[in-house]
């Protein structure tokens, strides 16, 4: 799998360069996605599971961390594009043993500068169900009176076109929530101005599902949708609507039934270890949708295993995350059991990861046109880092025809000595020969202590 490099690209006239994206490596990351999604999959399709158990622990989390650099984002974005489609799965990535047609990967940003908040989180995740072409009834009625009662006046599909999710997956979500709103309206005989109002259907609804009536037994199996409806519909309140969506996913027929997988990257922007307020809200909504599979990526380990953050999370310990409890931190490049450790440090790249990298990078008629002895000195200062060989500065600079090899002017070192080092360096060059000394100005404090008695 690989991209244009366009800075390359467009630093040359020459049309035989080849500046490409090179993707190399992970296959040990890939080998712990396919482990981990496999089992999940075998747990969701057992007798026994049940979405609406709230004490059993959870297995349905694996994390990626290491510093900045290391490519996390981009095995994110390759992770999401191979579990979409097949054929841009890399080539050193084994073909998984599920249904391709089953797996719904999301991917979400949660960086700082794409601003991403819970709200749109939530709306993505149901957003990328559109697609299954049918409306969920208990997520969409709890989502309909959430935006109506925080947004009044403000169309969904306008907040769905400024955020992008209606060029990623549609226009179908404010369909498919009117479409539920009208099925629960007529199920429980309600005129047709009435019907409209989602106040009015949401009302009537409680008191159905209080009732136990039998027109609406098609809801009535989600014991908690009733206390949703009633509670003030907040932010708080909709950290708790993912419990509707987990039981909705349950009850969809053979050939509709999808598993998400939502991969959030960037965790480390959603705060500090001292404000948790956004992660409480995401640890919530992972809990409560266990039938998701979800790929967190960042530069810290999560701490959700660790007992002394309750009251700062709901779900703490390694009772409620035995994959995420804190074991000793692997080395780089040491494979970890993907049945019991679901917290995988990203190592380094392999010297010969490296010079493959660097040898995809920038080609002229199929041949690498950073010399093996250049790229033996480029993997031997990065250490194994990726970001290291994919800077900018590293790539070479391409000769133009007709001009010389660009050479960096000389630029004189106004900096102070380091500790130990020579000030001799450091000492300002002698004046011109032909300049004359700037005569010394009088101190008139001088000359005023002179003049006293």
């Amino acid at each position: 799998m690989a991209g244009r490099d366009l800075r390359a690209l467009f630093s040359t006239n020459d049309r035989s360069v080849q500046a490409d994206e090179a993707f190399t490596n992970r296959s040990a990351q890939w080998e712990a996605v396919a482990a981990a999604l496999t089992e999940h999959l075998q747990h969701i399709a057992a007798p026994g599971f049940d979405p609406e158990d709230l004490e059993a622990p959870r297995r349905h989390v694996l994390v990626f961390h290491g510093v900045g650099g290391i490519g996390k984002t981009i095995l994110s974005r390759t992770l999401e594009a191979a579990l979409a489609d097949a054929g841009r799965r890399p080539d050193q990535w084994g073909a998984p043993g599920w249904p391709a047609d089953r797996i719904l990967p999301v991917r979400i940003d949660l960086a700082r500068s794409v601003g991403t908040d819970f709200e749109q989180i939530v709306l993505t995740i149901r957003a990328a169900l559109t697609g299954i072409g049918r409306p969920l009834p208990a997520i969409d009625l709890a989502l309909r009176r959430y935006w109506e009662a925080n947004h009044p006046g403000e169309p969904l599909e306008e907040y769905l076109r400024r955020a992008g999710l209606g060029s990623r997956f549609g226009q179908a979500l404010p369909q498919q929530m009117q479409s539920a709103l009208t099925d629960v309206a007529q199920a429980l005989m309600l005129p047709g101005t009435i019907g409209s109002v989602v106040g009015q259907v949401t009302g009537a609804l409680i008191g159905a599902l209080r009732e136990r009536r039998q027109t609406v037994r098609a809801l009535a199996g989600c014991t908690r949708l009733a206390d949703l409806l009633e509670a003030e519909p907040d932010l708080d309140a909709l950290s708790f609507y993912p419990h509707l969506l987990a039981w909705e996913l349950v009850r969809l027929p053979d050939g509709k039934k999808v598993v998400p997988v939502v991969l959030l990257d960037t965790f480390e922007d959603i705060g500090d270890r001292t404000r948790r307020d956004l992660e409480r809200l995401i640890q919530r909504t992972v809990w409560l949708l266990p039938n998701a599979f979800w790929v967190i990526t960042g530069r810290s380990r999560l701490q959700w295993a660790d007992p002394a953050l309750q009251g700062q999370l709901d779900y703490t310990g390694t009772a409620a995350w035995p994959g995420l409890a804190h074991t000793a931190v692997p080395a780089a490049r040491t494979p970890t059991s993907a049945g019991t450790a679901r917290q995988v440090l990203i190592g380094d790249f392999s010297p010969e990861d490296c010079d493959d990298y660097l040898a995809r990078r920038l080609t002229r008629d199929g041949q690498p046109l950073i010399g093996e002895n250049i790229r033996q000195v480029i993997t031997a200062h990065s250490h194994g880092l990726p970001l290291y060989p994919a800077a900018g500065r590293l790539r070479p600079r391409l000769p133009r025809p007709g001009l010389p090899h660009p050479v960096r002017p000389h630029r004189r070192r106004t900096a102070r000595p380091a500790l130990g080092e020579p000030a001799g360096r450091f000492r300002r060059p002698p004046r011109h020969p032909g300049r004359r000394p700037c005569p010394r100005r009088p101190c008139p404090a001088a000359d005023r202590a002179a003049l006293r008695p």
